[in-house]
């Protein structure tokens, strides 16, 4: 397996997948995926996801164990405006402060979900769900970079826990690629940590909604949406800004699963929303190793915005300072392919431009391009 994005670099490793039949989209399936990349991203995890548990078949049971590792990780300041100053972009490879907008995550964790599909309605079904997760931060920032000058909360790392409760509303037809229905789903988190150094004990949480739609608009062509937003109370570690709650957490204000055009988690805030729209178009079809492969030509348009810090929030802030930008939304848009193996395993490569608030007052292009597996939604 390889893979490459202009956050994390190019990068290798191995995945495999097995779907056991028998229930729709399968009975069980199982996945491990081994990956590392030339920039010091590792993601090495193992999945399950059993369902049709339970005396009447509609409990799910979803674990996701992982060691995440992000040696080049971004941050830009917090708020809205935050500004790049792309002359250290420009710096040589072995000056330090080339690293400015970057530090090292560290944050292995254990994430398990139950799913109650409580009753069919029309066309989908409600169900309701729990989950629990475990998980410890270990952040280390560059010598004279800005996370190490402006120490924002949580800059410490250290233990948390945390506890999920949501309900979801799903009619897509077929789950992993759907082709008409809908996902709504509205859910609250919080989480307890410790401050990796005082171990100051301290809580965080809030709601989040999420409403994807996939409409047939014409043969071959799917219009698929999703519009997201997420609002944390509380002290916010920095980290955790850019991390969502929800049944499939999802990382990132910017990057490949948000902002596709923006670097990852270039923009930091307690509250976040995103709405992201694509045309997913089907252009050929052809069999490997027994299967069905599907391609699809995918444009997209993404727009994101951050909120809920300000000059009265000493506690979250440390030395950083809030600028609010001119335009108050951030747009990206670009072009995606789709390679769909067998209706359940989904590659995708995107390439998009976004926009980037530049030192001096004004705006730039970002670029990125991203080639993984799964549909961003």
């Amino acid at each position: 397996m390889a893979g490459v994005d202009s956050d994390d670099g190019v990068g290798f490793g191995v995945r495999g997948q097995l779907d056991m039949p028998g229930a729709e989209p399968y009975k069980s399936s199982f996945v491990i995926h081994i990956f590392t990349t030339t920039q010091g991203y590792h993601h090495h995890r193992f999945r399950f996801d059993i369902v049709d548990l339970g005396p009447s078949g509609n409990l799910r049971l979803t674990g996701h164990f992982a060691f995440r590792a992000w040696l080049n990780d971004g941050y830009w300041g917090l708020g809205n405006g935050s500004v790049h100053d792309v002359a250290y972009d420009d710096l040589g490879k072995d000056d330090p402060l080339r690293k400015y907008y970057h530090y090292q995550l560290i944050q292995p964790f254990a994430h398990l979900t139950l799913r109650d599909d409580v009753t069919a309605v029309g066309p989908g079904a409600l169900s309701i769900y729990g989950s629990w997760e475990g998980r410890y931060s270990i952040i280390s920032p560059y010598a004279g970079s800005l996370l190490e000058q402006e120490q924002p909360y949580g800059v410490n790392g250290g233990p948390a826990m945390q506890l999920t409760a949501g309900a979801l509303w799903d009619s897509r037809s077929p789950e992993i690629t759907p082709e008409k229905g809908a996902l709504l789903e509205a859910s609250a988190r919080v989480v307890g940590m410790l401050d990796g150094m005082s171990y100051a004990p301290s809580t965080f949480g809030g709601p989040m909604l999420s409403v994807r739609g996939y409409v047939p608009l014409v043969h071959r062509v799917t219009w698929a949406s999703r519009v997201m937003g997420e609002w944390l109370f509380g002290p916010v570690p920095f980290y955790e800004m850019v991390h969502w709650g929800g049944f499939v957490p999802i990382a990132g204000v910017g990057g490949a699963d948000t902002l596709r055009g923006d670097s990852f988690g270039r923009w930091h805030g307690p509250g976040k929303a995103v709405l992201q729209d694509e045309l997913r178009v089907d252009v050929l079809e052809h069999r490997f190793l027994k299967h069905e492969v599907l391609w699809q030509l995918v444009p997209f348009a993404d727009v994101g915005v951050v909120w809920g810090i300000s000059e009265e929030d000493p506690a979250l802030l440390g030395d950083a300072k809030i600028v609010a930008p001119r335009i108050p939304v951030h747009p990206a848009a670009g072009l995606g392919v789709r390679a769909i193996w067998a209706t359940t395993l989904v590659g995708r490569f995107d390439v998009g431009v976004g926009q980037d608030i530049v030192k001096g007052g004004g705006y730039g292009p970002s670029l990125g391009f991203y080639l993984a597996f799964d549909h961003t939604y």
